[in-house]
C-alpha cells in the first residue's frame, strides 16, 4: 500500500467521523407536558414495555425507545429525568407525556399540564424534524372551596332575562338552537356572584382538558380539590365570581367549549 493511498484513507474515514458527529445534536424541545397514571397501568406500551406509573418514564412522539430526557418544570423549575418508552401525547399542543412518578417529582399532579423544557442528556441522530416551540399555557393554581351539589327535577328551560332590573331564571337558554343546562334552577341575582362547575373528575389529566378547553373558549376557570366520604379525591373546574348580569355571556362560552351542563352556585 502505497502512502499516497494510505493517507487518502486517513483523510476518508477522518471525514466520515467528522460528519457523523455533525449529525449528532443534543435535542432541545419546549412546550406543555401532561402525564397519565393508573388508567394505564399494566398496559403495555409501544416499546412492548408493561407501564408502571411508578417508573420515571415518558411518551414522546418520535424520540428513540430508551431515550433519556431532562424535563424541566418551567412554572416551579423542577426536574426529573426520565426514559422513553412510549407514544404520545396525542393531544395538540403538548409534547410529552410523563408517569405518575415522574408528575409528583415536577409537582404537576394537580395542574395536570405545565410548560416545560425537554434536553436529552445524550446527543442524539434527531431523524425528525425540529420541534417546533409550543405556546405556553398559563395553567392557574388550585383553589379551594366547598361545594354543595343539589339534585332538582329535570325542568324545561326558560329564556333568559338580562335585564339590571328583573331576576333572570335558569338555566338560559345560551343560543337561538342549543342549550346550556344549568342545575339546580334557582333565581339569579343581577348584583350577586355565582360560581359554575363544569365538571369532576378523579383523573387529574381529565380535568387539565376541561380546564384548557374553558381557558380557549375566552373563560377563566380555576380547580377545586374535593375528598368525598370513602377519602377519595376529585379534581372540579369551575368558573368562578361571574356576576349575575354575566351569567347568560359564560354559559354561552361553556356551551361553545363543548359542554352541555354545568352546576350552578351562589357564593357568598
Amino acid at each position: 500500500m502505497s502512502k499516497r493511498f494510505f493517507v487518502l484513507i486517513v483523510l476518508f474515514v477522518t471525514a466520515f467521523v467528522f460528519l457523523q458527529a455533525q449529525a449528532l445534536e443534543i435535542f432541545q424541545q419546549e412546550g406543555i407536558a401532561s402525564w397519565y397514571g393508573r388508567e394505564y397501568e399494566g398496559r403495555p406500551t409501544a416499546s412492548g414495555e408493561i407501564f408502571d406509573s411508578s417508573q420515571l418514564t415518558a411518551a414522546h412522539p418520535y424520540l428513540p425507545f430508551g431515550t433519556v430526557v431532562v424535563v424541566t418544570n418551567l412554572h416551579n423549575n423542577r426536574s426529573v429525568t426520565v426514559r422513553i418508552n412510549d407514544r404520545g401525547p396525542f393531544v395538540p399542543g403538548r409534547i410529552i407525556d410523563v408517569s405518575r412518578a415522574a408528575a409528583e417529582q415536577l409537582d404537576m399532579i394537580i395542574t395536570g399540564t405545565a410548560p416545560v423544557t425537554v434536553v436529552s442528556v445524550e446527543r442524539l441522530a434527531i431523524t425528525a424534524p425540529a420541534a417546533e416551540t409550543q405556546t405556553i399555557t398559563q395553567v392557574m393554581q388550585p383553589v379551594t372551596a366547598p361545594v354543595a351539589q343539589s339534585v332538582v327535577p329535570d325542568v324545561q328551560p326558560t329564556t333568559a332575562t338580562t335585564s339590571s332590573s328583573q331576576p333572570v331564571i335558569q338555566p338560559v337558554v345560551a343560543a337561538a338552537t342549543s342549550q346550556l343546562r344549568l342545575v339546580p334552577q334557582l333565581v339569579i341575582i343581577p348584583d350577586k356572584n355565582y360560581r359554575l362547575q363544569i365538571g369532576s373528575y378523579r383523573v387529574a389529566r381529565n380535568a387539565a382538558d376541561t380546564f384548557e378547553k374553558l381557558q380557549n373558549a375566552g373563560l377563566t376557570p380555576a380547580y377545586e380539590r374535593y375528598t368525598d366520604s370513602e377519602n377519595i379525591e376529585y379534581y372540579r373546574v369551575v368558573v368562578a365570581g361571574v356576576r349575575g348580569t354575566d351569567v347568560q355571556s359564560t354559559a354561552e362560552k361553556i356551551l361553545s367549549a363543548g359542554f352541555m351542563e354545568a352546576l350552578i352556585r351562589e357564593e357568598n
